[in-house]
């Protein structure tokens, strides 16, 4: 879909939402904005998966479409909101790739400019979700700063990047940058229990997901528990001189954003083992295999691996093969373990 209302095919990630416990505050100085008349018309909002990005983007487009706003939270009932529940706000644009891991084109913004252009259908604000921002070419990105530029009034862009340094410095500097940070402990569990049963154990999937909350409830899901089984396999292999090629063959349709996180989340947890003890891992059903990876690695070695990791999800813009992709990952710790 190149530019879609939030209604062509309601769902769950499409209707409104109030914020999550850990953006509070970053709420409390949005509402202080609106008040003040001071709200900026773009927002980009960064951070990693996994942290509720669109989640909050949402609840800013529900309050600032309702027609009888409380004061901390839309009123959920009048018109506006109903039609942002079904999923058909004539004034909610969702801007996104095509298909997953494809660009946002120049001539999907351009559609989205001339309908901003136009007046509000329902009389209020328009509002306009761009996700993943990173994935706008550069004519594309070109094609929103000059509207950034000139914005119409009372309307409202939203931009969510999980690589916010992707993004051409000068659309970034058009934009109010608002970083989300992962909860506090006690707040990403307390949210996490209310969303996962005690038998699926909260706490250790939170620390499996990197303190990102909704990451955590993702890696709960039976569809991710096979191929995280399957990856911890891989892992052991790898301590023993697996072949790289033979073990990326059985990893092929692992979604890379999800390897990456997992891939990351286990060097955080062996570099933690080192330097807290075995309180810092996340499962300590795995604590054999941790251990025989933080007396391979050393603490500069697992810090390079995390950065060289954290620079792989820019590839994932290119769309790149996936066989390929996790083979140079394999090699990557293959070297650093010492079975070159």
């Amino acid at each position: 879909m190149s530019l879609k209302d939030a209604g062509t095919s309601p769902s769950a990630e499409q209707k409104p939402a109030l914020p999550l416990p850990w953006q509070a505050e970053i709420w409390r100085q949005w509402l202080q904005q609106m008040q003040d008349g001071r709200l900026p018309h773009a927002i980009l909002l960064s951070g990693l998966p996994g942290l509720g990005k669109r989640t909050l983007a949402r609840a800013l487009a529900h309050y600032l479409l309702c027609e009888q706003p409380q004061a901390t939270e839309p009123c959920g009932r009048c018109s506006s909101c109903q039609l942002l529940d079904s999923g058909f706000h004539p004034d909610w644009h969702s801007l996104e790739p095509e298909a997953p891991g494809k660009a946002i084109k120049v001539d999907q913004v351009r559609d989205m400019n001339t309908q901003v252009q136009q007046s509000a259908q329902r009389g209020g604000y328009k509002l306009v979700l761009i996700w993943p921002a990173e994935a706008m070419n550069l004519n594309a990105a070109n094609a929103l700063l000059k509207t950034l530029e000139e914005p119409e009034p009372r309307t409202q862009f939203v931009l969510v990047s999980d690589q916010p340094s992707a993004l051409p410095a000068t659309l970034r500097s058009r934009c109010q940058q608002w970083p989300i940070k992962p909860p506090d402990q006690a707040t990403g569990q307390a949210w996490l229990s209310c969303q996962l049963t005690q038998e699926q154990n909260p706490e250790i999937l939170l620390k499996a997901a990197g303190g990102r909350p909704l990451q955590a409830v993702k890696l709960a899901t039976p569809e991710l528990e096979e191929p995280r089984q399957l990856l911890l396999q891989t892992l052991e292999a790898m301590t023993r001189g697996a072949d790289p090629s033979e073990q990326a063959a059985r990893l092929k349709n692992f979604p890379l954003q999800d390897l990456l996180d997992y891939l990351q989340s286990w060097l955080a947890d062996t570099l933690r083992l080192k330097l807290v003890g075995e309180t810092g891992v996340a499962d300590s059903r795995q604590l054999p295999l941790y251990r025989n990876w933080q007396q391979l690695l050393s603490s500069q070695q697992l810090l390079n691996l995390d950065a060289e990791f954290k620079q792989a999800h820019h590839q994932l813009l290119t769309n790149p093969n996936n066989e390929l992709f996790i083979e140079k990952l394999l090699i990557r710790l293959t070297e650093e373990l010492g079975h070159e």
